[in-house]
């Protein structure tokens, strides 16, 4: 049933003809009404909203009634004056309609009334600890519970079911009820695992619509600034992409409240974290149902993020400001790289000949979460090359481009830093977190490979119980956030940490593989050590193994954890100088069995050395 409110639409044109300019006869007119369910002139699937025209027309035909998207819900009850518009029962994005009542006198007269079918999203969320409304996966510890909400875009509430998976063997549910339910723990688990909480809801003319939390329980350490992270393939189907871990966020339209005509919150499995970067980069397919909006000049121009990959592809795509939500921590009005769906056309000072990443397939990922030690794409070690403070000409990462496209001969622009892609986590203290200054992610430990590990990303360094320092030693960084490897007789003087780098990356003459080129392949095991030494402070010695990957990917092709895999990375034996193959890449191999830690520049972490640095 439609209410009895009415709402003035926006119209097409009252006074589109009249009969005066056709033949001296007298004007016609027609105004449109219309009365929806929810306000602003919005409906969800299977809503009835009710056009009624105001027509002065002396010969008194009325008017006849179409719409546009043909096909998209249904006109019926239609008289010369009135018509009800029935949004279809399922809508998989927000879309138009348009209502035009057209003059039987003169067809010449027309008026138009335009009404949005939002799509219902399921949204089921917790409260933090600060009682913030939480969107994303959570962590809980064995024999703890959670309380889980359900927020929908109906006018009133509808029946709603709550699901289990697996329904058996990992907890279960209490309470359930159309509002809540409660999420209750094993009370012992040997190794993390993961669940899923489904709310199904069925409203009268709609088809049922779903939404899910997925809650991953720990034997201990778990908390609301805890996510897990999973070395699982990743969620590209048939494709397997070994030593890649992956996490789950949660993007909202800015404002947090779903609702009709509000915003509107997404979660993005299969998001790979990222040590060596900084800012959350994600896919625009993997986001259809948000409303994103981006930085414009007064020029009418974009602002676009070009991100340059080690091995020569390169993501495109406009900056624009969301909400982000990692378990239980939240960092609002995030300037955040939506990568392209389309082979756009790309500055060549950006694109350098390379590939353009615009897929999951290409990209190994539904995006990138960089949490590396800078706040921001711009920063190195306190210095932002970005906003013309301390250089004239920036590098090729910002460029503003009109709405038709930018050009292959566009240069860079300088950008403010509250417009530059940014790490989300110095951004938590806006909602009152103390989580902000790092982020420790630990995995178990690897012998050989195995299908899958579940570890964890834990926000902030000595804040919480669950994020202390200890005993970890800590790496400090030169002017490049680098540190020196010493690797038989090579100084290795560019060497970092990278988790999203999925072998342990340097320069040797172990045999280089046949058919996995990017890869070692000795004859045998073969095990070796580097002792890391920071710019001012730290040093220590790790010992790692090199194993054949050809055989490795080949005889395990659905394992996604390998401790042994190692590729080249440059010319052995060139580094001089800082000059030449100087860099030791610790890639995911390295993390497994350790707790690494991230120290974020221009953040302070107690009784430690100014950031940023490294601490394992």
């Amino acid at each position: 049933m439609c209410s009895a409110l009415v709402l003035l639409l926006p119209l097409g044109g009252c006074f589109k003809g009249h009969n005066g300019a056709n033949g001296g006869g007298p004007s016609i007119s027609i105004e449109l009404r219309a009365s929806t369910q929810n306000a602003g002139g919005v409906l969800n699937p299977g809503q009835t909203a009710s056009v009624t025209a105001v027509v002065y027309d002396p010969s008194g035909q009325g008017v006849t009634w179409t719409a546009s998207p043909v096909n998209f819900g249904t006109l019926s009850s239609q008289t010369p004056a009135s018509v009800n518009y029935t949004a279809p029962a399922s809508a998989s994005a927000a879309t138009t309609v348009t209502v035009t009542a057209t003059s039987v006198t003169n067809p010449n007269v027309t008026a138009s009334a335009k009404i949005t079918v939002s799509p219902i999203i399921i949204v089921p969320y917790v409260y933090n600890p600060l009682l913030q409304t939480v969107y994303s996966a959570q962590t809980i510890n064995q024999g703890e519970q959670l309380q889980i909400f359900a927020s929908f875009p109906y006018t009133s509430f509808p029946s709603v079911t709550w699901t289990l998976s697996p329904s058996s063997g990992a907890g279960s549910l209490s309470g359930a009820s159309n509002y809540s339910v409660t999420y209750v723990a094993p009370g012992t688990v040997v190794s993390p695992t993961t669940v899923v909480v489904t709310a199904t809801a069925q409203s009268a003319g709609a088809s049922p619509v779903s939404g899910s939390l997925e809650v991953t329980v720990f034997p201990s350490g778990a908390g609301s600034n805890v996510a897990a992270v999973n070395v699982s393939g990743g969620s590209v189907p048939g494709k397997v992409y070994p030593n890649a871990p992956f996490t789950s966020i949660t993007i909202c339209n800015p404002g947090n409240a779903t609702g009709a005509g509000g915003s509107i919150c997404q979660t993005i499995d299969g998001v790979l974290v990222d040590t060596g970067s900084s800012g959350l980069r994600i896919l625009q397919s993997e986001i259809p149902l948000l409303s994103l909006h981006g930085f414009v000049d007064g020029n009418g121009n974009t602002l676009q993020n070009c991100d340059a990959q080690v091995d020569g592809s390169y993501l495109w795509g406009q900056v624009v400001t969301a909400d982000v939500y990692i378990s239980g921590e939240v960092a609002t009005s995030v300037p955040v790289q939506v990568i392209s769906s389309a082979n756009a056309v790309v500055p060549a000072s950006c694109s350098n000949g390379g590939t353009m990443v615009i897929t999951p397939q290409l990209l190994g990922a539904n995006g990138i979460l960089g949490v590396g030690p800078e706040p921001n794409d711009c920063t190195v070690a306190g210095i932002n090359y970005c906003d013309g403070t301390h250089q004239s000409v920036p590098p090729n990462l910002y460029y503003a481009c009109p709405s038709v496209g930018c050009t292959t001969a566009a240069s860079a622009v300088v950008v403010n830093q509250t417009h530059q892609v940014a790490n989300p986590i110095p951004l938590f203290g806006r909602n009152g977190s103390s989580d902000i200054n790092g982020m420790i992610l630990q995995l178990p430990a690897v012998s050989g490979n195995t299908a899958s590990v579940t570890g964890a990303m834990i926000f902030g360094i000595g804040t919480e119980p669950n994020n202390a320092l200890g005993s970890a030693t800590i790496y400090t960084l030169d002017s490049n956030d680098h540190f020196t490897t010493l690797l038989g007789n090579q100084t290795l003087t560019s060497s970092f940490i990278d988790s999203a780098s999925n072998a342990f990356f340097f320069p040797d003459s172990l045999p280089v593989c046949t058919v996995n080129t990017q890869y070692f392949c000795p004859s045998s095991l073969t095990n070796l050590s580097a002792t890391n030494t920071g710019a001012t402070q730290g040093q220590g010695t790790v010992s790692f193994s090199v194993d054949n990957a050809d055989n490795l990917l080949s005889t395990n092709p659905s394992d996604a954890a390998f401790s042994a895999l190692a590729g080249p990375k440059g010319t052995p034996d060139t580094c001089s100088g800082g000059n030449g193959s100087c860099t030791f890449d610790w890639g995911l191999p390295f993390f497994y069995g350790r707790s690494v830690y991230t120290a974020i520049d221009g953040q302070t972490v107690s009784g430690a050395p100014a950031s940023p640095w490294w601490a394992y």
